[in-house]
């Protein structure tokens, strides 16, 4: 009876009319930024990886994971609240507080590094053979943090915006000055300097492209924050830094702790080989996901606001996701060794047996990672934290357990990949439970 009078009243209509109009819309402005973007990189994949060693990528994978590790705490989450309010000077007053604590945490790291921490951290998680390259990288990782925080921030503004346009300019920033960093550093064997040059221009050029409205404009609104509204946005969205950070944080410790047990139980090149893998076999969620999560994200809010049901919206979504990632699944499940021997080298073969193995994963990852902003919108941020928990020690469990029942990295994916996906069968129960 309830759907009957949804549907009488119309709000059936607009919604899906919403799904099928400016929803489709703004993900296809976002697709097409990325797909531009996305495509340099992979075109010069084949170039780096001849140009620069598996140790040199490894290298570059852990300081990489190590910014990641401290990028969502970057702006302790409350660029992830940009999008709620309804009023427009109190989303400004968290755009405030997501830029303030970006810059905050980026001097508290260089102080950190100065101080000799960055020596004693390294030394700490890896071997003097394995470490010695990246003590000597680390003091760039403030300013990576730095620029990784304050995109995050105009990510979120543009989206609230209704900027897609600017945040697909940010992705082709991003690709061009990476891509063309990274061929420089690597034409003049810059090892892994050259691979976090390229990744620091490539962050850049991404933060440029997305704030450059705002910098003709000359930030128009930073006259309407203050300290005491921002006191208040603090205080209502406290849920984010509470519980919303630590959620964040655990998922980038998995990735950090991955790259410690790969560098432990096997070696740092095992570590470049499953670096440039993820990185590969993740285009798809690049290309696509982050588009719909962005979209969804401000959809499902609206639509919660409104009083309609968030069900068919999360159906709609993952028969999309899942229709879009399966045939990649298949080409990398049946044919990864010979494609990333083809295309990266013989080298690089070992990428693709690392990637055929971890394909089960990849495929409901892809499918998962959009819908992420579902508690969000319904209040249950706290029982996806202590979900995030239980996969964290699935995943590290998993990979462990298979070094040491079979010390290959393979027969170790294998084993990871398909406890992952019973993890998210069970996680997809729970997301239709939750969306009313």
């Amino acid at each position: 009876m309830r759907w009957a009078e949804w549907r009488a009243g119309g709000m059936r209509a607009r919604c899906l009319g919403m799904l099928k109009g400016e929803f489709v819309r703004h993900i296809v402005t976002l697709v097409t930024g990325a797909a531009l973007a996305q495509m340099l990189p992979l075109l010069v994949q084949p170039v780096l990886t001849r140009l620069y060693t598996p140790h040199d990528f490894g290298v570059f994978t852990v300081y990489s994971t190590w910014m990641s590790n401290l990028a969502v705490l970057a702006t302790a989450r409350y660029e992830m609240a940009i999008v709620l309010p309804a009023d427009e000077r109190r989303a400004i007053n968290l755009m405030g507080l997501a830029l303030l604590f970006s810059t905050v945490l980026a001097l508290a790291v260089m102080v950190f590094g100065l101080f000799g921490g960055n020596a004693l951290a390294v030394h700490s998680l890896l071997r003097p053979d394995q470490g010695r390259q990246l003590v000597l990288l680390l003091p760039l990782l403030p300013l990576s943090l730095w620029f990784a925080g304050l995109t995050q921030a105009w990510t979120n503004w543009n989206n609230r915006q209704l900027r897609y346009r600017a945040n697909a300019n940010g992705r082709m920033g991003q690709a061009v000055g990476m891509s063309l960093v990274q061929l420089g550093g690597g034409l003049l064997a810059a090892g892994p300097c050259g691979l976090i040059l390229g990744q620091l221009a490539g962050q850049a050029g991404s933060l440029l492209a997305q704030a450059w409205i705002d910098i003709k404009q000359r930030f128009p609104w930073r006259h309407q924050m203050d300290r005491s509204t921002m006191r208040s946005v603090a205080a209502e969205y406290v849920e984010f830094p509470k519980v919303n950070t630590p959620h964040a944080f655990v998922g980038a410790l998995q990735d950090s702790v991955t790259m410690w047990l790969l560098v432990t139980l096997a070696s740092t090149s095992t570590v470049g080989f499953y670096g440039r893998m993820m990185l590969l076999v993740k285009l798809p969620a690049a290309l696509i996901g982050q588009a719909v999560s962005q979209v969804a994200y401000r959809e499902l809010a609206q639509a919660r606001n409104a009083g309609a049901p968030l069900r068919p919206i999360l159906r709609r979504l993952m028969l999309v996701l899942g229709g879009l990632a399966l045939l990649p699944f298949i080409i990398i499940r049946f044919a990864g060794e010979p494609l990333f021997a083809l295309v990266l080298g013989k080298t690089w073969g070992t990428a693709g047996l690392y990637a055929e193995a971890i394909a089960p994963f990849i495929l409901l990852h892809f499918v998962a990672s959009p819908l992420s902003t579902l508690p969000l919108v319904v209040k249950k941020q706290r029982q996806a934290f202590l979900i995030s928990l239980v996969q964290m020690v699935l995943f590290i469990g998993a990979l462990w357990a298979g070094f040491k029942l079979w010390g290959d990295p393979v027969q170790a994916f294998s084993l990871l990949a398909w406890v992952m996906v019973g993890y998210f069968l069970l996680y997809f129960a729970w997301l239709y439970r939750i969306a009313k």
